[in-house]
């Protein structure tokens, strides 16, 4: 298929879709490419941060957000605990809350935007090379990307260590709610109505097929509970295969989300780090300034970077022999320490996101929430005394005192 226009974002999943909704409020002409024909309904993210939920509601977002938001909630059965996140299982996280909004609702939401601001999104279109007409492609289609592999990113890492199964399911037999620790790995049922989660950590799976007989082999063996799964509703298998690419740029070839970085989903960070790409990306792509746009990789790639990081100390924490067992004992006493609890709840949320503007002021580079940026433009504010020039993303480039 031969298409033209300004832009290309390969995938339409989340990052895909508000990356291309980014672009087109900046009155680029874009067309968005996805593979599958229709939305995947296979169990994915389930919540997204208070500082990506601060950011989406910046354009506009919120009121849909929390619609949409409320109704998943009553539909899943899930009611609010109190936690703010988690690290490594231990939940003691208290930072900004989270907002129940599955994956696939967030998709619907962008993709109405899309639409409605003149993008073309084209599905069943599978890429096999980059020979577009348009000025720039990006992939925003996973950690398995045809658009990196094509365009020769270099994309290095760690192989994967553990199985890890996630679905919703109808379950016969007791079964305590939260994470537990046994001498075969990591079992948790819950927050939402039938959600179960093991982690083995012999190795990567065999196979990417979650069926009903292999979920209910591993929570049999990870929990030791005589239970039986009757039903799967929908169920995904996943590992902690860490990788990101060196660059997020290759000439008029971008990476953003999965397709730049991949962890396991400790922390329940993948899909906030995805978005704010597409947020800090779109304005200055838009813009065709190349010595901007290579800021998104000087920006995101640290973020990243650190985001992989603390996935794979969560992994290592959570590993049922008895050195990490006795490291995950410490680490449980360490969060109950404030300063402590901040770092890491700052670090999981994305709170303490600073980036380099070249200013020392303490406020440039930060994020300001509250503001209505819905046109996309960037704005000028009073702050703390001072006037700071607030760029499209929310983020402070320049204060003047």
């Amino acid at each position: 298929m031969k298409t033209t226009g300004d832009v290309i974002v390969v995938g339409a999943g989340p990052v895909g879709l508000l990356l291309a909704c980014e672009l087109a409020l900046q009155g680029v002409r874009t067309t968005v490419l996805e593979r599958l024909t229709t939305q995947a309904d296979t169990i994915k993210a389930q919540m997204i941060s208070g500082r990506t939920y601060q950011m989406l509601a910046m354009r506009g977002f919120g009121s849909a957000i929390d619609a949409v938001s409320e109704a998943e909630s009553a539909r899943l059965a899930w009611r609010p605990t109190g936690a703010t996140g988690h690290f490594a299982g231990l939940f003691k996280l208290d930072g900004l809350p989270l907002v129940m909004l599955t994956q696939q609702a967030l998709e619907r939401i962008l993709e109405a935007r899309a639409l409605e601001l003149g993008v073309e999104i084209h599905r069943g279109v599978e890429v096999t090379d980059l020979g577009f007409d348009a000025g720039f492609v990006v992939g925003c289609d996973g950690g398995r990307s045809t658009v990196r592999k094509l365009a020769g990113f270099d994309f290095p890492g760690t192989g994967p260590t553990l199985t890890g199964y996630q679905a919703i399911v109808d379950l016969e037999g007791d079964l305590p709610r939260g994470w537990h620790h046994t001498p075969t790995g990591v079992y948790a049922c819950g927050p939402l109505q039938g959600r179960i989660m093991t982690m083995e950590y012999d190795g990567p799976p065999a196979t990417r097929d979650a069926t009903r007989e292999t979920l209910e082999a591993s929570l049999r063996r990870v929990s030791g509970h005589d239970v039986r799964i009757t039903a799967v509703h929908t169920a995904t298998v996943w590992t902690d295969n860490t990788r990101q690419a060196t660059t997020y740029r290759c000439g008029n070839v971008l990476l953003a989300g999965d397709a730049a970085h991949v962890h396991s989903p400790f922390g329940g960070q993948g899909l906030n780090l995805g978005l704010q790409d597409a947020l800090n990306l779109g304005w200055k792509l838009a813009t065709g300034d190349d010595a901007l746009i290579d800021t998104y990789t000087t920006e995101r790639h640290p973020v990243a970077a650190r985001v992989l990081h603390n996935t794979m100390a969560q992994v290592a924490l959570t590993r049922p022999d008895p050195h990490s067992r006795e490291l995950y004992s410490l680490f449980n006493t360490l969060l109950d320490l404030p300063d402590v609890r901040k770092h890491i709840t700052a670090m999981v949320q994305g709170t303490d996101i600073r980036y380099d503007t070249g200013s020392d002021d303490p406020l440039a580079g930060t994020f300001v929430p509250g503001l209505d940026l819905s046109d996309g433009k960037g704005t000028s504010i009073a702050l703390d005394g001072a006037e700071a020039t607030v760029r499209p993303d929310g983020y402070i480039a320049e204060v003047t005192r």
